[in-house]
């Protein structure tokens, strides 16, 4: 084995090494199951902006939920469509308190901030307007925070199974970050969360700062202050606390979302969420340019194989680890032969804002 061979392997091994820790956190630590009942009080706070398609299926799930002690606050964020006639029609044989709200800000964040202010409960619980529940979801939620105290939960979402190759791409991609996400939350060393499924104190969240400045990245600002603060964040394994969302259908819908996600990247300034994020970033690097350097040293067309096979074993193993939770049934073959399109993608999300206005919804960012 030359030096140059060495050169493209070398890198490679923090990433392994990363992924494999991960999975002997979560393989290792027992799915968490409600042991009492809880009388814990809480808010579900949750903003929405043009999501007519979405509410009725939200509210349903919601209408369904075993727990007791809680209210609901919708937060109309200038909605453009039926929405707000929606909501209301199907709140009307609603279980729970409930009330809806008027953004008077612009935005995501600002819609968050104006519901938790008025949230009268202790304890709040942010979801997204286009997802559903478990029954079990706020009862598993109430226990577990009751029960251990964090000081952040991080709770699983999942994308919803539905046909076609991106929605399958979608499920296998925001999989393996939850469950990067999840085993780092185990190890103590959070890196990542997601606003569909968390719960923090009422005080907290408004001492917290979610950088209103930037257009989206509450969740992972509020576990970067959670971080700064020393507070304490847990994770709950459990089929019970999942939270689904819906796929996006279109590419340049989903490339919008993630050229968003990568944007707010720099602003970033925890260490195992930086460090973590250059492991990944190095790992499909590596791919890319024993590839295309393949061309003129034909000997690292061996390592680029290597690579792929063994970036897709490694990857495969964590996805397995995880299918009872998120649902997900994988195959070895089968994620390997997304290892060739995975650094394309990549590159492509890093580059997307180069050419095209990153919006959301109506919005421009």
């Amino acid at each position: 084995m030359n030096i140059l061979y060495l050169l493209f392997l070398l890198p490679f091994v923090p990433y392994c090494v990363q992924i494999v820790s991960w999975y002997l956190t979560w393989i290792n630590t027992t799915d968490y199951t409600a042991r009492k009942s809880s009388d814990l009080a809480l808010s579900v706070i949750i903003p929405f902006k043009d999501e007519a398609p979405n509410l009725k299926d939200l509210i349903l799930s919601l209408n369904k939920q075993t727990y007791s002690n809680w209210d609901l606050l919708l937060i109309n964020d200038h909605s453009e469509d039926e929405s707000l006639s929606i909501v209301e029609q199907a709140l009307e044989n609603f279980k729970h308190p409930y009330k809806i709200i008027h953004s008077s800000g612009k935005g995501k964040k600002a819609a968050l901030l104006e519901g938790i202010k008025v949230a009268v409960n202790p304890v709040i619980i942010t979801t997204d307007a286009d997802c559903t529940f478990n029954a079990d979801w706020l009862s598993t939620m109430a226990s577990y925070y009751q029960q251990h105290s964090p000081d952040l939960l991080i709770g699983p979402v999942a994308i919803r199974k539905e046909k076609g190759l991106l929605s399958r791409f979608q499920r296998i991609d925001f999989t393996a970050l939850q469950m990067s996400g999840g085993a780092a939350a185990l190890k103590q060393g959070a890196i990542m969360c997601n606003g569909a499924n968390l719960a923090c104190s009422k005080e907290d969240y408004l001492k917290a700062n979610i950088q209103p400045e930037i257009a989206s990245g509450d969740d992972m600002f509020l576990l970067e202050w959670m971080k700064k603060e020393n507070k304490k964040i847990h994770f709950i394994k459990s089929t019970k606390a999942l939270v689904e969302t819906k796929a996006i259908h279109s590419l340049q819908k989903f490339m919008q979302q993630r050229a968003r996600w990568a944007a707010k990247a720099s602003k970033y300034k925890d260490r195992h969420i930086i460090v973590s994020g250059l492991y990944v970033a190095l790992s499909n690097l590596t791919l890319i340019l024993s590839f295309v350097l393949s061309f003129w040293q034909p000997e690292l067309l061996k390592a680029f194989v290597f690579l792929i096979v063994a970036k897709g074993f490694i990857d495969y193993m964590l996805l397995k680890g995880g299918s009872k939770i998120f649902g997900l049934s994988v195959r070895l073959l089968e994620i390997i032969a997304w290892q060739l399109l995975y650094p394309l993608y990549a590159f492509s999300v890093l580059c997307y804002p180069l050419f095209f206005k990153l919006q959301w919804k109506s919005r421009e960012i």
